[in-house]
């Protein structure tokens, strides 16, 4: 029968082994280094079938690098890690995956890797359903798209010493170094755009490959030395901060959610969100868990016909977090689900959603994205 499971395969089949590759590399996984390193230890521990499964302390110190004295009664990382690597094993075979005909999955309860073959692959598109409709505006071809990233200001002397204010993207603004660097001469600090934010790369990537596997042309231009007339008639995706991107700040609406230079405002509800830490819940080691905020807005273009997505927040990684969830059809739908309208019915011109984005190991990798918020209109 269609789709319907044979026998179990030995996870160090080499066709195991390729279908392994071919997740950890693919959109669900891309980014997610630690759960990447989990389901790699839980295949190459299921190669011997007769082994019992690696308990969660073993995992904990084995594949994440916890301490010994790590406690899975008080510190619930593994299941939270496990139960993401299951929902982004399913993401995955119903979306990029659809075509495989042997399914990975890891059964509740236990920590084993479970290859299965299947008689004739499932039906299903990765860039069809939620996807398409989301990005229908940017896959119609009827425009250029371009992806819009910036570029933070550094101030570099001689000894090759680098030093960044966060409210500074202006080279003229390098007086302001007197403030924070008292004994620092101005004129010995030179402006340079040396480094990208890596979240920001990290979300420009995931986009551009969303655009490459649908066949669509997706180009990418540097806010800094962009200008209207070389984004006029295109569609639009704004990545970065007011701070660092002149486009995203001045087409950012004035109400609703706007990201300011430090927090993310709910202007109609006077509601301010920032940076929060966290370690009471998820500990990673002395390490805590860090929350932050993204704004996802779409809105009509200056040019009329085309349309313009920023992905705004004061932190990188909450860009990233918030462009790759935009990447995923399962995740996209529950997006979509918010606006209560019919498959038909095309989407609302104007809308925004407020996504909060978790991460673990320094704020370093993503962890958590949920959408805590969306408006539609003006």
């Amino acid at each position: 029968m269609t789709g319907q499971n044979r026998a179990e395969l030995p996870a160090g089949e080499p066709a195991c082994r390729a279908l392994l590759e071919r997740i950890l590399a693919s959109r669900q996984f891309a980014h997610a280094h630690i759960l990447k390193r989990i389901l790699q230890y839980v295949c190459e521990r299921s190669i011997d079938p007769d082994a019992p499964p690696p308990k969660e302390h073993e995992i904990a110190i084995e594949a994440m690098g916890r301490p010994e004295w790590f406690d899975p009664r008080t510190d619930p990382i593994v299941r939270v890690s496990m139960s993401s690597i299951r929902d982004r094993l399913l993401a995955y075979f119903a979306t990029e995956g659809s075509s495989e005909r042997i399914r990975l999955t890891i059964p509740k309860g236990q920590y084993r890797a479970v290859f299965t073959e299947v008689s004739a692959p499932a039906a299903g598109a990765s860039l069809a359903g939620a996807l398409a409709r989301f990005w229908e505006p940017y896959f119609s071809r009827q425009a250029p798209n371009v992806i819009v990233y910036t570029e933070p200001l550094f101030f570099r002397d001689e000894r090759g010493h680098y030093v960044r204010d966060l409210y500074v993207n202006q080279p003229a603004a390098a007086d302001r170094l007197r403030q924070w660097l008292p004994s620092a001469d101005p004129s010995a600090w030179r402006p340079c755009y040396h480094y990208l934010s890596a979240g920001e790369v990290h979300c420009l990537l995931s986009l551009s490959r969303l655009f490459h596997e649908a066949g669509v042309p997706v180009e990418t231009r540097n806010s800094r030395i962009a200008s209207w007339s070389d984004l006029h008639g295109a569609n639009l995706i704004l990545l970065g901060s007011p701070r660092t991107n002149t486009f995203l700040r001045s087409l950012q609406p004035d109400a609703g959610f706007v990201v300011t230079e430090t927090t993310i405002e709910d202007r109609s509800q006077r509601i301010r969100k920032g940076r929060s830490w966290s370690g009471a819940r998820y500990q990673d080691g002395a390490l805590p868990r860090m929350t932050e905020y993204a704004v996802i807005t779409r809105r009509p273009s200056p040019t009329p016909g085309r349309a313009v997505t920023l992905i705004a927040a004061n932190h990188g990684r909450a860009i990233e977090g918030a462009g790759h969830v935009l990447t995923l059809e399962d995740r996209v739908q529950e997006l979509l689900q918010r606006f209560r309208q019919t498959p038909d019915e095309p989407l609302p011109d104007q809308f925004q959603l407020l996504m909060r984005v978790e991460t673990i190991d320094i704020d370093d990798e993503v962890v958590h994205v949920e959408c805590v918020g969306h408006r539609t209109g003006r």
